[in-house]
């Protein structure tokens, strides 16, 4: 039995065996390839918002997606914000304030991706506000003078109602005829007799207001006018009896008119109904004299200018005044002077006559007191070979003048002068007579600290190494160039000392420059100018000598600028 059991246990193993030996080797499985990513789109293409905006969500599935690779989401708009890929794409679309407008959204995996465009409606037209609107236009303050006179208040008027109409009153009754018209009101202000006043015009229409304010102005009596049957009078040498008729415009009740005359022949002078009356002494003056009679209303002044004929008057010649609008005087050397005497022609305008003095002894201060003629040598005319001496009309038909006779007399304590006299050109002899501050002369003394008190002091003009400055004190006035070595036009004044001299191909110093500077229209001939820095801008002092041996001095303390 054992055997037999061993013997069935022991087949199977036979055949195995025998099947191993026989059986041909089979191929090894492949294994499945790896699925590539797939990237939908599972929302619109196209997705639209409204103008107020709103947020936006972008669905998709991803399928094998790829360790290490990212889903991305790009948009060029700027209206476009907060666009983020995650779960889904969500992003902010922004309020539109103009036109329609869209974009594109582009969603990508590694090489996979999807567009999305965004539209977006244009901002929406708000409702047309239908309400009325009454809305001033022209000032809400209006100023009158003090004489009566219309004004005008504009408005805009918009959505009318029909049957409502604009309606405006004023509060004062020297405003009347306030009157509503298209887009206007009309009104009127009464003259005003006494003080300033002010008032106020309300336009109404329905419910809606607007107000003005007039305002005017005091009541000031008008100017008073003289009115003189002539203002101009030429008299014989022999004088006599005068009168000229006169009225006032605007008079004013108290006042009035009156009549002066400072000169010594005019006597007699009296103001009475309607007339100015007075008497003129005969004359024993070899030239034609001059005066003006002022007469005077209150505040308002108008002058008579009265001319007498020399004695022994030359039927030969005319005799004429010469009207001075300005008078000036230069010095020209220690002891030369020339007088400016300017006028104004109608025809011809403003012009000048130059009148060459000649002194006894050096001023450069003023003319000192005396009489000068072509005499006594103390009137210089022009030559055959120089004629910057005396002229007549020196701007306008140019003259020399054949003869000329001048009185000074000076009143330094007052700092006026009195310059009169004759000059003949041709076959006319003219008068002229100046009282007042002479524009040159230099009435006080210079004391030891020399010129301290400056109307004007500046840069003129300036250029490479040169500043021009220009000095003005109480009739005195200076030219100075300053050399600065190296200097450019840009840089500022420069600090430092500038001696008097002449200038030199090889100079190596800053200087003043001898043949440009002046004083009152002479040139220096020595001393120094210093220039110092100051908190108050510069510190500028002079001791300078003329040509003439005058001595000047000086400090000013301030700005320097150009002008």
């Amino acid at each position: 039995m054992k055997k037999f059991l061993f013997m069935m246990l022991a087949i199977p193993m036979v055949f195995a065996a025998c099947s191993k030996d026989e059986a041909e080797p089979q191929p090894q499985p492949t294994p499945d390839p790896t699925p590539n990513p797939t990237l939908t789109l599972t929302s619109d293409a196209e997705m639209s918002f409204e103008a107020n905006g709103g947020n936006g969500i972008i669905t998709y599935t991803l399928t094998n997606p790829t360790e290490g690779v990212e889903l991305t989401a790009n948009c060029e708009a700027d209206w476009i914000s907060n666009l983020t890929a995650g779960d889904n794409v969500v992003f902010v679309v922004a309020a539109n304030e103009g036109d329609a407008r869209e974009t594109t959204i582009t969603v990508a995996y590694d090489t996979l991706s999807f567009d999305v465009t965004v539209k977006q409606a244009a901002k929406a037209e708000e409702p047309e506000d239908k309400t009325p609107k009454f809305t001033l236009t022209s000032e809400e303050v209006m100023e009158f003078g003090q004489n009566e006179a219309m004004g005008t208040i504009t408005f805009e008027l918009k959505n009318p109602i029909q049957g409502v109409n604009v309606t405006a009153k004023a509060n004062v009754s020297w405003i009347s005829q306030v009157t509503p018209q298209a887009e206007k009101i009309i009104f009127a202000v009464a003259a005003n007799t006494g003080e300033a006043r002010e008032g106020k015009i309300t336009a109404k229409y329905g419910e809606l207001s607007f107000e003005v304010t007039i305002k005017q102005v005091a009541y000031v009596a008008p100017t008073p006018v003289i009115n003189l049957d002539n203002t101009v009078i030429e008299v014989a040498a022999e004088g006599g009896a005068q009168s000229i008729a006169y009225s006032v415009e605007n008079a004013v009740e108290g006042v009035e008119l009156t009549a002066t005359c400072e000169a010594e022949w005019i006597t007699n002078l009296t103001v009475a109904n309607g007339n100015i009356t007075f008497d003129v002494a005969a004359s024993e003056e070899s030239g034609m004299r001059s005066t003006t009679i002022v007469t005077a209303y209150g505040e308002v002044t108008k002058e008579i200018n009265v001319s007498q004929l020399p004695a022994n008057a030359n039927p030969d010649m005319n005799y004429s005044n010469y009207i001075i609008t300005q008078l000036e005087a230069k010095t020209t050397a220690a002891d030369a002077w020339n007088i400016i005497l300017y006028e104004k022609d109608e025809i011809l305008g403003e012009m000048y006559t130059r009148i060459s003095v000649k002194l006894s002894a050096d001023n450069a201060m003023y003319i000192t007191d005396g009489e000068y003629s072509v005499a006594n040598g103390g009137i210089t005319l022009n030559t055959s070979t120089n004629n910057s001496y005396s002229t007549y009309r020196y701007n306008g038909n140019a003259q020399d003048i054949s003869d000329c006779t001048v009185e000074v007399t000076n009143d330094l304590e007052n700092k006026t002068s009195t310059i009169k006299g004759t000059f003949t050109v041709g076959n006319t002899i003219f008068s002229f007579n100046y009282r007042g501050t002479v524009d040159g002369f230099v009435y006080e003394k210079i004391g030891d600290d020399g010129i301290t008190s400056w109307d004007e002091f500046y840069i003129y003009s300036q250029w490479a190494d040169t500043k021009y400055i220009v000095a003005k004190s109480s009739g005195i006035e200076m030219g100075i160039y300053l050399m600065k070595l190296g200097g450019k036009k840009s840089d500022p004044l420069a600090v430092g000392t500038y001696p008097v001299g002449e200038w030199e191909s090889t100079t190596t110093r800053d200087y003043c420059d001898i043949s440009s500077t002046r004083i009152n229209g002479t040139l220096l001939v020595s001393g120094e100018f210093v220039v110092e820095e100051d908190a108050a801008g510069y510190k500028f002092t002079f001791d300078v000598v003329d040509e003439n041996g005058t001595n000047w001095k000086g400090t000013y303390v301030g700005p320097i600028t150009t002008k």
